[in-house]
């Protein structure tokens, strides 16, 4: 690793030997007991951060409580590291039973709130993307920003109806938003631990050997 990202190095994240999906059983009871506890769920995940890392496909570093800026703090900062560059994702949570949207049709405080947030984060970055490519520790240590993802993290899937549905479609559009639910999160890691708890080296290692593409590279 070159000098540019050896702040990342105490964020590096390993698999669990076994118990994947048993991480997942104990976030959902979470989720349904302390909803209302953002700093708790925070908490979990950066206790567990394989949860993060295993959302997207070459995320090998989750950073808790990210500052910059002077002002700003995202919950996560998750650096997705391609062929075709690194993509930043800031992520922020909000609580699991937030509301989410309103009697008139709009996104409820906590979604409005969240969304600005993010809105704030790009907007800091594309000001100021000298210092946040410069190597620590005088600049942020981003290297080569290929470009910025925004995660609002709220709710739950129970509670979607078509005016949120069309509100988010929305901000996605208009701003490159993304809101999520956090039955989204549970859904993405639940599929990778089960692969995972039933993962064999030895098998894996002859079906490599005889041909077809492992499935975790296609």
């Amino acid at each position: 690793m070159t000098h540019t990202w050896s702040w990342l190095d105490k964020h590096g994240v390993s698999r669990p030997v076994g118990g994947a999906t048993a991480i997942c059983d104990a976030f959902v009871d979470l989720l349904e007991k302390r909803p209302g506890e953002e700093e708790a769920i925070q908490q979990f995940l950066a206790a567990n951060p394989f949860f993060l890392s295993e959302q997207l496909p070459h995320c090998h570093y989750v950073i808790p409580k990210f500052r910059f800026g002077g002002q700003y703090v995202s919950d996560f900062l998750l650096p997705e590291m391609t062929s075709g560059g690194t993509f930043w994702t800031f992520v922020e949570l909000e609580p699991a039973n937030a509301k989410l949207v309103t009697t008139k049709g709009q996104f409820a405080e906590r979604v409005r709130g969240g969304l600005q947030q993010l809105q704030d984060w790009q907007m800091w970055v594309e000001d100021n993307r000298d210092h946040a490519i410069r190597p620590r520790p005088n600049g942020l240590g981003l290297g080569d920003i290929a470009g910025i993802w925004t995660w609002l993290v709220v709710g739950r899937r129970a509670n979607i109806n078509d005016e949120f549905n069309r509100l988010r479609r929305q901000a996605t559009k208009d701003k490159g938003l993304t809101i999520m639910t956090y039955d989204r999160l549970i859904e993405r890691y639940r599929q990778r631990a089960e692969f995972w708890d039933n993962f064999d080296p030895i098998k894996a290692v002859q079906q490599f050997a005889s041909g077809p593409v492992p499935p975790w590279d296609r």
